[in-house]
């Protein structure tokens, strides 16, 4: 009481007043520090939420860049023509270099049925629905994150259709520790990537941007199914289910430490006490300067940070305070300016090259596409380096982009009115100018030619390269971009095959293109449902006149196109890689026959001709002994033919193949000898039972001395190695004579009988053996 009364009125009232802002100030501060918790929290939640917005932004824009690449690998005429050609080891390389070109982990093509054709995975992928391949096929893509032995990866579907074609390209892009590093670096946040082994295991991590200690991986794996945040001790959490299955095959996990959270709570905490025990005075401007300090600039930056999520791009709020709100928002703005460049960059690489800088084939198609909607005009020029992958491959890529870069600048250079200048993939440039005459559009190509193939300096050394240069006149050759795409590749492969200064586009190449794909396509069809025709030409005897054998002659009669020269579809068929399923079907069609003639009394051997791709078909033996398993002669009486050719092209295998079949019990002959290049020595070592000389030596025998001079030497060295002779192109009886008088085994040719359809034999045999007597007698003209 003492004490109260000499402090007086005034006193009492400072200790009053003190006492007043004192407990304002707890309360102050009290009720501060729980705001800051919860705004502290707030922010957390919402980085993480942004957090989960830039995780989706980043896949999809990550999905786009893919799906753009995988657009040019579907529609490369290479990658098409690879899969159209049906050979396993040509697919399975186009595969493997276009899933490379993309950056796919694996890729895996899909036939119209969903049965794999081809695979770079070496264990099997899991099954792809008929629904996903039916969506595929409508929405031009589909996309689906997997769990593929733990780990994620996000799988792409893409249509591949064409003429004859269709297919789907299954590609997978990992989600691997480099995805978690970037989502972490834009989101800052830890970024935890889990997968599933299987639907029933649990998730497990395999890729994080920090360590995962194992209260951290109980806590992630007591999480509820439909659980997308978790509040810890240690963390702030965010589950995002990638996908749409249930549950989820794959997660990210996004993590804020609490502590780190918290830390600015506590300091803040630790000052306002300081600042309150220290200086009471003061309690209520510090209240109010904190509050002008930290409050404002925290909803401006919660305003900042709502506005990026929301896609634009707004001004970074001025914040005069310093520490970690400053640094949040440059964070922010930083975060921005990331995305912002990443999107630019992400428009840039859709059209443009990243070596010459120089526009690229999508580019390049989206201004061809706009002159013909405009109805324009122009010319397209299209250069390819020949030497390029010649380059690569001995001075390395390195060296190899310097000399793209230095023929991009030249292009510049000669081209500068050209609408759109582009480097279309590999050593291939395409530019589209303004439409010139004939005669001045020539002198300027060659010009370009020229100064291509000028000497480049690269790294201080004179560099020269031969190109190829194709011309094509817009609207005139191609009025669509995919007429354009076709007709330039053809245009390059005719300049190839007759290289020149420049080759310019001829109408009906492309004609001849499709009319050969369309061959193909139908070839498959005729020899599943026996639209071919078998053909047989007689073998006789040339001491008795006898019907000995028939040669087997297939013929096919295309419905729209009319005849069609064996020499063609079966070319066709070895570029397809149809021929093994063409030879499988004219061995059915020929037992079938012979057991028919059989039957009606007709005793004859078969000769059936082998493609020289058939001699490196490994089920070729086998399939012959299938075929002629209850054959009703000898296996002797069937006789394969094959070319000298062939035998030459791969001797080793040839050898191998004739082996097998020689074994199996089968005559093997050397079809049209003479006409290639074996030797003596290599015929000698061949296990072949005959020879059959060509017609072009037989067709003017009777007035051809020389002819005469081959055949007969022809005759006496295979009787002299063992070996039987058959004459083919026997047009005539004097040929026919000579033959005989020489001692010529067999002979065929329309004098003796033309090529007869299968059900005319047994009449034919009749005919045959009509005129044995003519057929076999000499002509005295020529006895000894």
């Amino acid at each position: 009481m003492g004490l109260v009364s000499r402090l007086g009125f005034r006193g009492r009232l400072i200790a009053a007043m003190i006492s007043l802002v004192a407990l304002v100030s707890l309360v102050i501060i009290a009720l501060l520090m729980v705001y800051l918790f919860e705004d502290e929290k707030s922010r957390a939640l919402e980085q993480l939420a942004i957090g989960e917005r830039l995780t989706n932004e980043v896949i999809d824009r990550r999905t786009d860049l893919e799906l753009s690449r995988l657009s040019v690998v579907v529609q490369d005429f290479g990658f098409r023509s690879a899969i159209a050609s049906r050979d396993p080891a040509t697919i399975d390389s186009a595969l493997e270099n276009h899933s490379g070109r993309v950056g796919a982990d694996f890729a895996l093509l899909l036939d119209s049925q969903g049965e794999p054709l081809a695979s770079t995975l070496q264990n099997p992928f899991p099954a792809v629905s008929q629904e996903q391949l039916t969506s595929t096929r409508r929405n031009g893509f589909t996309r689906s994150p997997r769990a593929i032995d733990g780990r994620g990866y996000e799988i792409l579907i893409i249509p591949i259709e064409a003429p004859g074609l269709r297919a789907s390209l299954v590609s997978g892009f990992a989600m691997d520790q480099s995805l978690a590093e970037v989502i972490a670096r834009l989101s800052g946040t830890s970024v935890i990537f889990r997968a599933r082994s299987n639907q029933n295991d649990n998730l497990n991590s395999f890729a994080a941007t920090s360590s995962i200690d194992a209260k951290l991986e109980q806590e992630l794996a007591g999480a509820s199914a439909n659980a997308n945040f978790i509040e810890s001790a240690g963390y702030f959490t965010r589950i995002i289910n990638l996908g749409e299955s249930d549950p989820a095959a794959v997660q990210a996990v996004l993590l804020i430490s609490r502590d780190a959270t918290l830390q600015n709570y506590y300091r803040r905490a630790v000052e306002i006490a300081l600042l309150v025990t220290a200086i009471l005075i003061f309690a209520i401007l510090l209240a109010l300067v904190i509050a002008r300090n930290l409050g404002r600039p925290v909803l401006q930056l919660a305003s900042y940070a709502r506005a990026i999520g929301e896609g634009t791009t707004p001004e970074a709020p001025a914040i005069r305070a310093g520490g970690e709100l400053t640094q949040l928002r440059n964070a922010l703005r930083d975060m921005l300016s990331g995305l912002r460049e990443r999107e630019a960059q992400i428009r840039y690489a859709a059209t443009h090259d990243d070596v010459t800088g120089l526009k690229n084939r999508n580019a390049l198609m989206q201004e061809a596409a706009e002159l013909f909607e405009n109805r324009g005009t122009g010319s397209l020029v299209g250069i390819r380096l020949n030497d390029l992958s010649d380059i690569n491959d001995t001075l390395g890529l390195e060296f190899g982009d310097k000399v793209l870069i230095g023929i991009a600048k030249r292009l510049q250079q000669e081209l500068p009115d050209a609408h759109i200048l582009a480097r279309t993939g590999g050593g291939e440039f395409l530019a589209l100018i303004p439409s010139l005459p004939p005669e001045q559009g020539s002198d300027r190509i060659r010009q370009l030619h020229a100064l291509i193939e000028s000497p480049l300096q690269v790294d201080q050394t004179p560099f020269s390269l031969r190109v190829t240069i194709v011309t094509m006149e817009l609207p005139e050759d191609a009025s669509d971009t995919d007429a354009l795409r076709r007709r330039l590749n053809l245009t390059f492969e005719q300049a190839e095959a007759h290289p020149e200064a420049f080759t310019r586009y001829k109408p009906g190449q492309d004609e001849s293109h499709l009319r050969e794909l369309k061959l193909i396509t139908d070839l498959h069809a005729a020899i599943l449902h026996n639209g071919l025709h078998m053909n047989y030409q007689p073998k006789l005897n040339s001491q008795t006149g006898e019907l000995v054998q028939v040669e087997a002659l297939v013929r096919w009669i295309h419905p729209e196109l009319g005849f069609i020269s064996p020499e063609e579809f079966i070319f066709l068929a070895e570029q397809s890689g149809q021929i093994h399923d063409l030879t499988a079907h004219i061995l059915q069609r020929v037992a079938s026959d012979a057991r028919r003639w059989h039957e009606q009394g007709v005793d004859a051997g078969v000769a059936i001709n082998l493609s020289a791709m058939d001699l490196t078909w490994p089920a070729l033996t086998r399939h012959i002994a299938e075929t002629f398993h209850d054959w009703h002669h000898d296996l002797e009486r069937v006789t394969l033919e094959v070319t000298e050719s062939a035998l030459m092209e791969d001797p080793e295998e040839a050898m191998a193949t004739l082996n097998q079949l020689r074994a199996l019990g089968v005559t093997l002959s050397v079809d049209d000898f003479g006409t290639g290049y074996s030797s003596l020595s290599q015929l000698r070592k061949l296990p072949v039972q005959e020879l059959k000389i060509d017609r072009s030596f037989v067709l003017k025998l009777d007035s051809e001395p020389q002819d005469q001079l081959i055949v007969r030497s022809t005759i006496d060295m295979a009787h002299g190695l063992g070996l039987k002779v058959v004459a083919e192109g026997i047009e005539n009886l004097e040929a026919w004579q000579l033959l005989q008088h020489w001692g010529c085994n067999l002979g065929q040719g329309f004098y003796l009988s033309r090529p007869i359809a299968p059900e005319d034999l047994p009449e034919t045999a009749l005919s045959l053996a009509a005129r044995k007597g003519e057929l076999s007698r000499p002509n005295p003209e020529y006895s000894e």
